[in-house]
């Protein structure tokens, strides 16, 4: 089987929104997503190279450490 490879939320807090969309290639670096912990947005980076699948969480979600914020194949 193959492992779909996600990107974890680095920290709990509340999600705020995506920079990709589902389709978008992204490279290491790519800012793909921002989170509001203790009022400080803070910037979720991919960690490879891969293509966005699914995008799981809505806008103004709970989201704790480690939960999956992005998918990619």
């Amino acid at each position: 089987t193959s492992h779909m490879p996600v990107l974890p939320s680095p920290i709990a807090g509340v999600f705020l929104r995506y920079l990709v969309k589902e389709g978008d290639t992204v490279t290491a670096d790519t800012e793909i997503a921002v989170i509001d912990s203790m009022k400080m947005h803070i910037p979720v980076l991919a960690e490879r190279r891969g293509r966005v699948k699914s995008l799981p969480l809505a806008e103004n979600a709970a989201v704790d450490e480690g939960q999956t914020l992005v998918e990619l194949d």
